[in-house]
């Protein structure tokens, strides 16, 4: 398998629906309200229905019940919404099994708003960075996709889920990934990002989310963020308090915040019991 057979992958996707479409161009104009955002996901029933759920549930610690989808948009906010409504693209175009990483498709989808709900919760101090981090973190592991479409076409599967079973650590299954696609899944998703034309900042933000000391010094904490999300929702055979610890040492390492991080594992894995 090679880099281009990855390419090719990539640019089969299936276009961007009305939606998705609908609600970038609105997120990406500076006089966009949440109003017009709000119409544009009320007309696709699947994205709407997402956020209400969503919304209403214990992983994003809302104090209060949201009924409307206006209420829902307006407490999210654009780059979130963002988030669901690709997030119901994927689930409606793609085959979102990715059989060798151990999920099948509604833990996928239930994996993507665990890593976006609790970057939410985390940065609920910081809500800048969630410009980059908010979409990012939801859509980080759509590198896997692919790659799992590929292993299946190969008939690979098995030995590739053999050996990532056995890896502790995002290097480790980097270098699996590497070993039987010679390309990461971080990679991939970069690459993903920039055929739909997502900012540049967010291409590298997950491109060196394996080696954040490799990327531009704008971009490295949004990487070690990353970085650290990853580590503590990853789809490898690690138990959760194994990935709770790995996760706080990187918050240390990177001198994250630790208040608001700790913040979030309350909410989000004690009391949603995630």
């Amino acid at each position: 398998m090679t880099k281009n057979d990855i390419l090719e992958k990539v640019k089969s996707f299936p276009p961007l629906d009305d939606t998705v479409s609908k609600v970038m161009a609105i997120c990406n104009d500076e006089n966009g309200s949440v109003g017009e955002l709000a119409k544009a996901v009320e007309s696709d029933p699947m994205t709407m229905a997402n956020i209400l759920k969503a919304a209403n549930s214990p992983l994003y610690g809302f104090s209060r019940e949201v009924k409307s989808i206006t209420q829902a948009v307006s407490i999210f906010g654009m780059d979130t919404v963002k988030g669901f409504a690709f997030s119901s693209f994927l689930q409606k175009k793609l085959d979102l099994n990715i059989k060798p990483y151990g999920l099948n498709d509604k833990e996928f989808i239930a994996l993507t708003e665990v890593q976006n709900s609790f970057t939410v919760n985390w940065m609920k101090k910081d809500r800048s960075k969630l410009d980059i981090l908010s979409l990012t973190s939801f859509l980080m592991d759509m590198g896997k996709i692919i790659i799992s479409n590929l292993l299946k076409e190969n008939g690979t599967e098995d030995a590739f889920k053999a050996k990532a079973d056995q890896t502790q650590t995002l290097l480790e299954l980097e270098e699996v990934e590497r070993e039987f696609c010679d390309i990461s899944n971080e990679e991939i998703t970069a690459i993903v990002f920039e055929e739909w034309n997502f900012d540049k900042n967010m291409c590298d933000a997950i491109r060196y989310l394996n080696h954040p000391e490799n990327a531009p010094e704008e971009i490295r904490v949004y990487s070690q963020i990353l970085q650290v999300v990853k580590t503590l929702t990853t789809t490898q055979q690690i138990d959760q308090d194994t990935k709770i610890a790995n996760a706080r040492s990187l918050v240390e390492k990177y001198s994250l915040d630790s208040t608001s991080f700790e913040e979030a594992l309350k909410t989000q894995f004690e009391e949603a019991n995630v």
